[in-house]
């Protein structure tokens, strides 16, 4: 009963939470003419990160992130991982240290005030059910990539079962070949304890483990089949230290 009272109460002011949020959006806009596109970015990736960390913490949860002097100074960066929990954007968001954005399922682009923030930092809505138009938001998205704004991508297509890696699907590794970006995996662990074990809230030490990165002139980048192999062996090892 405490656990449904304080779920009721979180939600409750969440909404209240986001509705600050979704307000702060045209003061942010205001901004966009006078600033450069990089330091409109920065501007955004700010109130993003706050609005994360506030999310997390919110909860009573909070997050450790390990290996971070593992990401190169590249430009152009992919970061790959896991998904277990509806949290693992905001604790990724909060704790990587630097502006990112995601490559998100086509369904966010239907709530227009979320998918107007996510346009800032910036996100690409990807369509699974059509090869075509998947296709073609890689070929922006890479484009996105190539300008210096590293995108984050869950090769598993969805969240999985928190003790169980989905196996990646190949064309999620289209992205960072396209880009010729350097692919940075990453782990994130007990995420879903936030809110996945009985939809209640609880407060968790959630990890991010950085991976050590798969640049373009390794003899694997090109190799799909083995990639994934990799990737996916390195992420799990991670999850079950």
């Amino acid at each position: 009963m405490l656990k449904l009272l304080t779920t009721i109460l979180w939600k409750a002011w969440y909404v209240l939470f986001m509705l600050l949020t979704f307000l702060a959006l045209p003061f942010l806009l205001i901004f966009k003419p006078f600033v450069s596109p990089g330091k409109y970015r920065h501007l955004a990736w700010l109130v993003a990160s706050t609005w994360a960390r506030v999310t997390v913490r919110s909860t009573g949860s909070r997050v450790r992130i390990n290996g971070r002097e593992l990401i190169p100074n590249a430009t152009r960066l992919v970061f790959i991982g896991n998904h277990q929990s509806l949290f693992d954007i905001p604790c990724f968001l909060g704790w990587i240290g630097r502006p990112v954005g995601f490559v998100a399922k086509q369904e966010l682009f239907r709530i227009p005030a979320l998918s107007q923030w996510m346009h800032q930092l910036p996100c690409v809505f990807i369509d699974r059910n059509s090869a075509r138009q998947a296709m073609a938001t890689f070929k922006a998205s890479a484009e996105i990539i190539r300008q210096g704004h590293p995108l984050v991508i869950f090769p598993e297509g969805g969240r999985s079962d928190p003790e169980v890696l989905r196996k990646f699907h190949l064309g999620s590794l289209k992205l960072p070949q396209m880009a010729d970006a350097t692919i940075i995996p990453f782990a994130i662990k007990s995420s879903w304890r936030i809110m996945e074990i009985d939809n209640h809230i609880h407060a968790a030490q959630v990890t991010i483990t950085i991976l050590p990165p798969v640049r373009p002139d390794d003899p694997l980048y090109n190799q799909k089949i083995e990639l994934a192999e990799h990737l996916q062996s390195m992420i799990g090892t991670a999850l079950n230290e």
